[in-house]
């Protein structure tokens, strides 16, 4: 292998440029050195959600390069960003730079897995309460059918059933 590939690489980009975009397979994490990076899931559309800008220092992507499966956000330049580019290759030279690397990988993989359990509470907290809603319509439902359906509720029906006689 090509000894400037085992090498991380230092890249700019620009305000609004897309660095890594959800459901896309990347091989690339990256660390800030200078700028800000706004991370979303679902950008561009209607329930985008911004999941936060991360600054020098930080990592993102970091996933990338332990797996082949694709990105879980999009990550886009907040405003202009230099960031150092980590492939699967280069991964091994990043640690043996700087111990703290590791650090900073694993920090941001335990604040990913943070975010994503309170996600799951926020739709899991969705769920119940469309369950409840749904129940609640249900109810009413039944209980609008139940009057309707007792004779005890129409007194002339009654007093008609009661004096047929057969």
């Amino acid at each position: 292998m090509d000894e400037k590939a085992k090498k991380p690489r230092m890249q700019t980009f620009h305000a609004d440029d897309m660095i890594l975009k959800e459901g896309e397979v990347s091989d690339s994490m990256f660390k800030i050195l200078s700028g800000s990076v706004a991370v979303f899931n679902r950008y561009g559309e209607k329930d985008e959600h911004l999941i936060g800008i991360y600054s020098k220092g930080r990592c993102f992507g970091e996933l990338n390069v332990f797996s082949d499966l694709p990105c879980i956000y999009t990550a886009v330049a907040y405003n202009d960003v230099l960031v150092m580019r980590v492939t699967g290759d280069s991964l091994e030279e990043f640690i043996a730079t700087n111990a703290r690397n590791v650090i900073d990988i694993m920090q941001n993989m335990a604040h990913t897995v943070r975010m994503m359990q309170k996600n799951i509470e926020f739709l899991i907290d969705d769920f119940s309460q469309k369950e409840d809603e749904e129940q609640k319509k249900k109810d009413e439902v039944r209980s609008k059918i139940m009057q309707y359906t007792n004779p005890m509720n129409y007194p002339l029906a009654n007093l008609i059933h009661t004096n047929v006689r057969v």
